[in-house]
């Protein structure tokens, strides 16, 4: 059988495509890799192109390799092919180091380059910023770093750059901006957004040059074309630009990087630059359920930045999108663990499970309950919550506030955040601390604390080393009144940690700060665990410490082991699973949300393109599910939940409503807790009572949010007051309460001396103005 026979019509007449411009809008599990594969074979194989003569790119060295060994296979035992390395099939890096390792001397720079990755780039920025007396504290190196590799994504180097608005701080970057640019170019370096850059700058100075490159790839093919940024565009424009034999593959609904520079405008404006193109539409899914395709169809037709095509499947009906309405954050977690517990009970293999989530953050709580129900998992793409960097930063500055002769920690945090601390002065503290027989604090002790009894002469960093000893023995002397959750907002406080991310002021800077709250929360909820307002016992800091190494020693599995996957949405692009669960399906979380910020309407169909992608990775199941109250930075906040899922028509959902009044005895199965009779009742209410005024107890629960704010946020409050009140006075937060009209609830939150809010399972949130006695006490 033809090799070609085995493609959908769909799929063969976009294969099939010769000469000229094509965009084939790929939809998601509709077979993208099949037809570009198949469309190099063909062109090999029936019109007689060279192997070399393809120029094809994608993003990632996985998928490069994939394609790459499809197409070797599919023309096994050809005459013209030798082996894979005849085929050009790269990523658009490793394609421009080809290029450039042969002609980038015509740009000044020497064909064996160095390339500088992220820590020697940021390296060099430092050294300028010293250069030039700058400090880092105004001009982050970070911050710097950023900006610059956005603006070579957009095609922009610090020749052509020029600010848009004055001021001290973006002359200092202009400053910078070219000095670096100096630096790279006299050490004959670049850095990675510098070899598309480079690679653009290269063909559009040198005509020849291109026309050259023009001769030797006739054919170009690029997948995740909707990923694309303005350079790599611009990059692929020149080469297409006089034979324009250009395939393009890619689905704007799939457009989710805008964040790193990717430009939804180059797919949506294809017609444009290429005006006779010809489109093909794989609009037939092979992965999922007619129910999980039709509603996200349903879902994605709410943007407007898109093409007209609806996906559709010969596939079974599948089993109903379950909705789960969630009490809070951890009941979230307990929802999601035992509906996975169901579906290992059916068989489904641990690996085709998968958590996705908004923000890193969320894999926190989830994390403990997979453990406490000894499940294991994987975090895909990133790092296991006690495992991430400022996590473990902030963790060495506790561990060394405990324990002054833990090397290990100093030796970590010492520079962090910057204090012109270098290797060459530590390891001169080394040295003197080997030679007294101490412990690096305890160095720095004998030479600065109140008994000190030893000169230290650490030549320029002396004065930096007191500071440090300074800090550390305040955070020392803090951390015996206070309760260890208030020493960590201490500690990323007076440290500078906290300063530093926030003056970085970028996406990887805001999820580090998520994840630093995130961790202060688990400290809270040691503390409920322990006791914390019992008086006679005595919370330490060691007993947290010791709990956290012990989680992170049961970390330590088998990496090979089947286990759930978990991940942010944006690390599922390309990937299915059997069964998927979406966490966190709440306004301000999905869609993300930054309050300073006003809201977009490109931004919010971005997010609802990564909920589309999301629910696309799901082949049988898919759940969603999101909190009525969730923990932000230490608050608890009545939530709403997401617009996306009101996208998906009611036919496609089975919804689960929170059982309010069942919530204690799910809470005893929260991971840490003392089980059932063993005094949860005793110690969590009792840290309750004394850390939160009647007003702000909800079951149990500490909110401290401002209660005029919470009532303002309450997009579900009946505009209408009801005129009802009570037997006998204001109820207490956590009261069960029987309204006429609206039957069992809770009592939420009071308002001054006669409004309640109160939450009736089914019918949301209600203001109640307690004037007559209809509203009866259970």
């Amino acid at each position: 059988m033809n090799y070609m026979d085995t493609l959908n019509p769909s799929q063969r007449q976009a294969a099939e495509h010769f000469l000229g411009p094509c965009l084939v809008l790929a939809g998601a599990g509709s077979g993208k890799t099949r037809v570009l594969t198949h469309r190099m074979a063909h062109l090999v194989d029936k019109h007689r192109v060279h192997p070399s003569q393809v120029f094809a790119v994608t993003f990632t060295n996985k998928a490069a390799g994939e394609m790459r060994g499809r197409v070797f296979k599919l023309l096994q035992g050809h005459a013209g092919l030798r082996g894979e390395r005849d085929l050009w099939v790269s990523t658009f890096h490793s394609s421009c180091v080809r290029i450039l390792r042969s002609d980038i001397h015509h740009l000044g720079y020497q064909n064996q380059f160095t390339i500088y990755d992220d820590s020697d780039q940021r390296s060099v920025i430092k050294a300028c910023l010293k250069e030039f007396n700058f400090s880092e504290n105004a001009f982050s190196p970070k911050m710097i770093q950023g900006k610059i590799n956005r603006l070579k994504n957009e095609g922009i180097d610090a020749e052509s750059y020029q600010s848009d608005f004055g001021g001290p701080l973006e002359e200092g970057f202009e400053r910078v901006f070219k000095r670096y640019t100096e630096v790279l170019k006299k050490s004959s370096a670049l850095d990675f957004a510098d070899l598309i850059l480079q690679t653009t700058k290269l063909f559009q100075t040198n005509p020849k040059i291109l026309s050259a490159y023009q001769d030797r790839f006739p054919f170009l093919l690029i997948d995740e074309y909707q990923d694309t940024n303005r350079c790599q565009y611009l990059l692929m424009q020149l080469l297409a630009s006089r034979d324009q034999n250009i395939f393009a593959v890619g689905d704007e609904d799939q457009s989710i990087y805008k964040w790193r520079g990717a430009d939804i405008s180059n797919i949506l404006g294809f017609e444009k630059d290429f005006s006779n193109a010809k489109i093909y539409k794989l609009e037939q899914n092979y992965r999922s359920t007619k129910t999980i395709i039709e509603a996200a169809s349903q879902v994605i037709s709410y943007n407007t930045e898109r093409r007209d095509k609806t996906l559709w499947t010969d596939n079974p009906e599948g089993e109903k999108i379950t909705l789960m309405e969630c009490y809070d954050e951890h009941d979230e977690a307990l929802k999601a663990v035992s509906e996975i517990v169901t579906k290992l009970s059916q068989n489904f293999p641990l690996e085709q499970i998968a958590i996705f989530y908004r923000t890193n953050a969320q894999s926190r709580l989830l994390e403990d309950m997979l453990r406490a129900k000894t499940i294991a998992y994987q975090i895909f793409g990133g790092l296991k919550f006690y495992d991430r960097l400022e996590v473990k930063d902030t963790l060495a500055y506790l561990k060394l506030i405990a324990n002054r002769e833990d090397d290990v920690s100093f030796r970590r945090i010492i520079n962090v955040p910057a204090r012109g601390i270098g290797a060459v002065s530590l390891e001169k503290l080394t040295a003197l601390a080997r030679q007294h027989g101490l412990s690096l604090y305890g160095l720095l002790n004998a030479g600065f604390g109140p008994n000190k009894h030893l000169e230290l002469d650490l030549g320029r960093s002396t004065k930096s080393f007191k500071t440090f000893f300074g800090l550390m023995e305040a955070l020392r002397f803090s951390s015996s009144t206070l309760l260890p959750s208030d020493l960590v907002s201490v500690v990323l406080e007076e440290s500078g940690y906290r300063k530093m991310l926030t003056d970085e002021n970028s996406v990887e800077a805001q999820s580090r700060l998520e994840n630093l709250a995130e961790l202060r929360q688990s400290v809270v909820e040691f503390e409920l665990r322990s006791g914390a307002a019992d008086p006679q016992k005595a919370l330490k800091l060691e007993d947290f410490l010791s709990e956290i190494a012990l989680v992170s020693d049961l970390d330590k599995a088998d990496p090979d082991a089947p286990a759930i996957r978990m991940m942010t949405i944006h690390m599922a692009k390309g990937l299915e699973f059997d069964a998927v669960l979406i966490v966190g399906m709440e306004e301000e979380l999905f869609p993300n949300a930054r309050p300073w910020e006003p809201e977009e309407p490109g931004d919010i169909e971005e997010e609802r393109r990564l909920f589309y992608v999301a629910m696309t990775r799901a082949r049988q199941k898919l759940y969603l599910l999101f909190a009525k109250n969730r923990t932000v930075f230490g608050n608890s906040h009545f939530r709403v939940m997401s617009r996306f899922v009101d996208n998906i028509p009611s036919d496609f959902i089975e919804e689960h409503k929170a059982d309010y009044f069942a919530r204690r005895a799910s809470f005893r199965e929260r991971p840490g807790l003392p089980p059932s009779g063993n005094g949860w009742s005793s110690s969590f209410s009792q840290a309750a009572e004394s850390s939160a005024s009647d007003d702000q107890k909800w079951l149990g629960e500490t909110y401290t949010a401002n209660p005029t704010k919470e009532v303002d946020e309450f997009s579900q409050v009946d505009p209408m007051e009801d005129s009802v009140g009570v037997e006998s006075g204001l109820p207490r937060c956590g009261t069960r309460v029987v309204h006429p009209l609206f039957g069992e609830g809770v009592v939420r939150q009071t308002m001054g001396q006669d409004k309640l809010l109160v939450e009736f399972p089914g019918r949301g949130v209600k203001k109640i103005s307690v004037k007559f006695t209809q509203l009866k006490i259970l």
